[in-house]
Order: C-alpha cells, then sequence, then structure tokens
C-alpha cells in the first residue's frame, strides 16, 4: 500500500483528466489518423498503379515515410505541449498554491511532463494500425518496428524534459516556446552541421599529414548517431552512420555497438538532467549543497 501511495501523483491524474475529457481530442486523433491512413493508401494506389502486386521494397520506403512524418511531428508539437506546464500555472498565479499543498516539487515536475506527453504518446501509438497494414507486405522486420517506436518515446521523453526545465526558468510561456523550440531544431540541425565540419577537418589534417591509411576517428559518425533524423534512418541501415559497428581492432571495443543505442543514452541522459534540474528550481526552499560549510564558518 505504501508504494501505490508513492506511486500516487494527484497533479498527472488530474491532467489526464482535463485532457483528454475535451471534445477535441478525439476529434484530433480521428483526423490524425484520417490524414496518415490516406497518405498511406495513395502510396500503395500510385505504386502499384492500379495492379495487384507491391514490392516490398516499396513499403520499405514508405514505412521510412511514414516515421520520418511522424518525427517531424513530434519534433513540432511536444516543444509546443511542454514549454507551458510550469510558466503557465506561474501566469494564472496558480503556482504558489500548487507549492504549498503536501504534492512535492518531484510529483509536480513529473506530473506536469508525463501529463504533457501522455496526449502525445497515445496519438503516436494510435498510428500502430497503420504500420500494421504496411507491415503485412513485408519488407519490414518486427526488429526494425519496435526500434522505431521506441525511438519516438525517447526522442518525446527527452525534447519535452528539456521543454519542462525552459518552462521552469522563463516565466512567460511564449517566451519559453520559442527558445524551446530553437534549441530542438538547433540541436537536430547543428549537431549535423558541426559533424560534417569535423569530418572535413580530419580530412583536411589527413591529407596534409599523408595519414589516409590511419584510421578514421569516429567523432563525426557519434555526433551523427545522436541526430534525431540520422539515428531514425540508421534503423533502416541508411544515413552516413551506417559504417559504425564496422571497426577495425584498433577502435574501442567499447565503441563497437549499435549507434541506436548512443541516441537512447544521450536522450535519457539529456531527460534526467532536466528534470533534476527542474525540480531543484522550482523548489520554493532550494537545499544548498554548501550549507555545512557555511555553518562551520
Amino acid at each position: 500500500m505504501n508504494v501505490l501511495k508513492r506511486l500516487h501523483n494527484p497533479v498527472l491524474f488530474n491532467e489526464w483528466k482535463m485532457r483528454m475529457r475535451t471534445n477535441r481530442s478525439p476529434w484530433i486523433i480521428f483526423l490524425y489518423l484520417l490524414t496518415l491512413g490516406g497518405m498511406t493508401l495513395l502510396y500503395i494506389f500510385l505504386q502499384t498503379n492500379g495492379g495487384t502486386y507491391y514490392n516490398p521494397n516499396q513499403t520499405r520506403e514508405l514505412f521510412m515515410i511514414l516515421s520520418i512524418l511522424q518525427l517531424g511531428m513530434i519534433g513540432f508539437v511536444v516543444p509546443g505541449l511542454t514549454a507551458g506546464v510550469i510558466s503557465g500555472e506561474r501566469e494564472r498565479q496558480t503556482l504558489s498554491i500548487l507549492l504549498t499543498t503536501n504534492v512535492s516539487a518531484t510529483r509536480l515536475i513529473l506530473g506536469k511532463w508525463l501529463a504533457s506527453l501522455s496526449f502525445m504518446t497515445f496519438l503516436v501509438f494510435s498510428t500502430i494500425p497503420l504500420y500494421a497494414i504496411v507491415f503485412l507486405y513485408g519488407g519490414i522486420s518486427p526488429g526494425q518496428l519496435f526500434k522505431v517506436f521506441g525511438f519516438y518515446v525517447i526522442t518525446m521523453f527527452g525534447i519535452g524534459s528539456v521543454g519542462v526545465l525552459l518552462s521552469t526558468i522563463i516565466k512567460r510561456t511564449g517566451i519559453a516556446t520559442v527558445i524551446t523550440y530553437a534549441l530542438v531544431f538547433g540541436y537536430a540541425i547543428g549537431s549535423s552541421i558541426l559533424a560534417e565540419i569535423i569530418r572535413e577537418l580530419i580530412r583536411y589534417q589527413r591529407r596534409v599529414n599523408y595519414a589516409t591509411q590511419s584510421p578514421f576517428p569516429l567523432w563525426p559518425d557519434l555526433l551523427h548517431s545522436i541526430n534525431p533524423l540520422f539515428a531514425m534512418l540508421n534503423i533502416f541501415g541508411e544515413g552516413p552512420v551506417r559504417d559504425l559497428t564496422r571497426m577495425n581492432n584498433t577502435q574501442f571495443s567499447l565503441l563497437n555497438i549499435d549507434p541506436f543505442w548512443y541516441y537512447c543514452l544521450f536522450l535519457v541522459l539529456v531527460t534526467v538532467v532536466c528534470l533534476l534540474l527542474a525540480i531543484y528550481l522550482i523548489q520554493p526552499v532550494r537545499p544548498r549543497f554548501r550549507r555545512s560549510a557555511q555553518v562551520e564558518q
């Protein structure tokens, strides 16, 4: 019973009720599924030219297109859902009331974070039947299907934690939302640009020093592996990090793993750090790390 009481989060349950009981929620799900379903059936119709045979390689392309569209939707929607969860309470002058209740700062941050991502998660997983239709034609492995949806969950949690942190730091929802979008798209674009710049610098140094036979450093591939788009393409064996797992004996064995797990580890680290900072910053009385040293003085 004590464990159940600790897991009970009134903020999360209240947010679930408010979000799921609105009249527009089923319409949003219906329109979203109608759009993706229409695109899927239209693509199949155009590729078959009205015939009865469908190439599995074309199914793989359709699966990649659907996956990238879902990723783009997550990048556009999640910052808007999470960047105002705390600043909105502050603007409505209800944050102080929440902080004076028995709800701890940890439950408040986690409840707001999970509640803001719950509808998005439900929306993404509601598209499983569409993926199943594509999956029946072949060309896609079950492992890739599980990886794609696990990729979505990790990405939503990471982007959502950044939005919650900025919502805690910045008092205005509009400013917090704009900065969250800037950080998310800056990270998505900047990591790939930085990787290519480093790759070209390394190639230049290798040509100057006549070291073309030495193993190529892995830093560009590691930067590409934490890029959302390239990490998604890597699930299908595409993109610039395809050869990351094929190392020679001079490289560290720890790096000889699937780049997908680099992306997951990086996003998990970002999620934990952002949530811990948000919990610390939202507390009315923040614990001091050097309190004992100050008392001695």
